[in-house]
């Protein structure tokens, strides 16, 4: 198993140093900070890509093929799209629902459809949200909407959720998950809450850091099995 990790922003990746003493390589600037670092006795590919699904696909693809990784982590916050789910809670994404993919106007594709994979849930992969879930059941296993826009409207947050299922919102799951899929190469994804369903850019300010560590931890834990 040859691991990369996936991290959007700074303060995200930020916290890969922040709390840990790691041993660490800076391989590349550009065209993502890339650094090869040493977690848990294991050697990770961890790069930096930004915000949005095009940064994270594009990514997620240099590390397969100029690295040869062959299993993707991605940690980072998210917004809750529902009461339950509080700021710095933990979940693990067990599928993925692209709800800016349209082409109902076209040809009556259901919103979110992604005809190469003939479903509008993506999958991440199975015996590594089995492993989780056998070693850490209080981890809630949800359904995210991922698309290219931070979400602060709560009408839209209970659509996402009423409509689609999901519990969770963010930027970059879909575009690494579809590079993933692309390649037979495996991938998981952990992610921290920090901003709730009336939540907004404010909350996700104040708590992106504390949330973004707190994720890092169960990170390590969880790449601790692997």
């Amino acid at each position: 198993m040859k691991l990369g990790l996936v991290v959007a922003t700074k303060n995200e990746f930020t916290a890969i140093f922040k709390f840990r003493n790691i041993e660490n390589v800076k391989l590349e600037q550009s065209p993502f900070p890339l650094f090869k670092i040493i977690l848990e006795g294991k050697e990770i590919y961890a790069i930096n890509c930004g915000i949005g699904e095009i940064n994270s696909a594009l990514a997620t693809q240099h590390l397969i093929d100029k690295y040869g990784v062959d299993t993707i982590i991605n940690y980072g916050v998210v917004g809750s799209l529902v009461d339950d789910l509080t700021l710095n809670s933990t979940v693990v994404i067990d599928r993925i629902f692209d709800y800016e993919l349209d082409l109902k106007d076209l040809d009556g594709t259901p919103l979110g459809y992604h005809q190469d994979f003939d479903s509008v849930y993506l999958n991440p992969s199975k015996d590594l949200l089995e492993l989780v879930k056998n070693n850490f059941p209080n981890i809630p296993h949800v359904a995210c909407a991922s698309g290219n826009k931070f979400i602060t409207d709560t009408k839209f947050k209970d659509y996402l959720h009423d409509k689609f299922d999901c519990l969770i919102c963010e930027m970059e799951a879909l575009g690494i998950l579809v590079a993933c899929l692309k390649h037979n190469c495996k991938s998981i994804f952990i992610k921290g809450v920090s901003d709730s369903r009336n939540g907004g850019i404010d909350e996700y300010y104040k708590m992106v850091d504390e949330s973004a560590g707190i994720t890092f931890e169960i990170m390590t834990n969880i790449i601790r099995l692997l």
